[in-house]
């Protein structure tokens, strides 16, 4: 039975899937709160625990030494208790399987970042695959996002990691978060350089050279000139390709991207990043709905005070979605549960809207507050 101090959650509601857990892992490491999760991803085809979910706790706990009831491949239920705060260090993970290693990392990263140190971490497991954050929009978008938030991470791929083989090898660096000033991103401004990235591992060059000709044809078709790199990515155990497209702005970055196995028609895969991209240049959203999620907690951190401001600052986080999901909204109530903080989210589902995540009580403008 859940005793009055543990935080309990529903991992079927909301969007239902594994940032529920992720999001609760993370929080718990950093608070030290603890936490049971029940109906893991029950509406999925496959419910409970896979090996990634299984993998994320395990590594979690190793953190912060947590107890942990429930944590077999398959479990609908976890319970993670927390018995001492994350230290830095150096550490290695493998998922086992083609799981995603950068949603791994995403579950590790704040609360080594809030240890006090500088920490290494070596992740092995799925780099690029559909549903999930790409290593290289790792590295290209979210990265820069998270240094705006004060988070410094530097990431560096050894092996690139396919569905269903997987195998890749990823290395990060992770050094103690600071404070940063208010971020407003409620304007991107005007659209600077658009870079379309082919990639290929265990693939024929051919790939990419096809990905890049038929993204920067179908960039042009809607007016806009890109320039095209293709990158050969190692890759012993498995095979697949890649097209990201960034799209840099005055205040903003974004990305939209695809991802390929060894069957797919490299000009299918260009197609879906290039139209997903079309749909957000023509909006007027500053964050692409993959960030508009994964930016709350780092901005939840900083209102929340675990950061330290600095003198005068009262730390407030304000941006533009190109969509409210359901990803977004509820990864918002898991972060209710565990920190004191104010996050409004305005907008339809489906729809472009506004985040404003704020410490209680703070007016819905940034504030600066008269040094003392």
């Amino acid at each position: 039975m859940p005793n009055d101090l543990e935080i309990v959650l529903d991992g079927s509601s909301g969007e239902g899937g594994g940032q529920i857990l992720r999001t609760a892992l993370s929080l718990a490491t950093i608070t030290g709160k603890s936490f049971r999760v029940h109906r893991i991803r029950a509406n999925r085809i496959k419910p409970g625990l896979r090996p990634q979910h299984r993998e994320a706790a395990r590594a979690a706990a190793r953190l912060c030494d947590a107890e942990v009831e429930g944590c077999e491949v398959g479990s609908s239920r976890l319970v993670f208790r927390p018995r001492t705060r994350a230290a830095p260090g150096t550490h290695s993970f493998d998922i086992g399987t083609a799981g995603s290693a950068p949603l791994l990392f995403q579950t590790l990263c704040f609360p080594l970042a809030l240890a006090g140190g500088r920490s290494e971490l070596t992740l092995r497991g799925g780099t690029h695959q559909q549903y999930s954050p790409t290593f290289h929009y790792l590295a290209l978008v979210w990265a820069p996002a998270m240094a705006r938030l004060g988070f410094g991470f530097a990431l560096e791929m050894q092996e690139a990691g396919f569905y269903p083989e997987g195998g890749g090898v990823i290395t990060t660096t992770i050094d103690p978060a600071h404070a940063m000033p208010p971020l407003d991103l409620r304007h991107r401004g005007t659209l600077g350089e658009v870079q379309a990235v082919a990639m290929v591992g265990g693939l024929s060059s051919e790939i990419s050279d096809r990905m890049a000709a038929r993204a920067s044809r179908a960039l042009r078709d809607i007016g806009v000139l890109a320039d095209t790199t293709r990158v050969p990515v190692p890759a012993r155990i498995s095979a697949g390709a890649h097209l990201l497209v960034v799209a840099s702005f005055e205040r903003a970055r974004a990305g939209c991207g695809a991802v390929g196995d060894r069957t797919a028609a490299p000009e299918r895969v260009a197609d879906e990043a290039v139209k997903e991209m079309q749909a957000f240049l023509a909006g007027g959203a500053a964050v692409d709905r993959h960030l508009a999620d994964q930016l709350l907690l780092p901005a939840a951190l900083g209102a929340a005070g675990l950061l330290q401001p600095p003198p005068g600052v009262v730390p407030s986080t304000r941006y533009t979605v190109a969509a409210v999901t359901k990803h977004l909204t509820t990864n918002a109530e898991v972060i209710r549960r565990f920190l004191d903080v104010e996050i409004s989210i305005i907008g339809r589902e489906g729809e472009e809207g506004q985040v404003r995540v704020q410490p209680p009580g703070a007016s819905g403008e940034v504030v600066r507050l008269p040094p003392t």
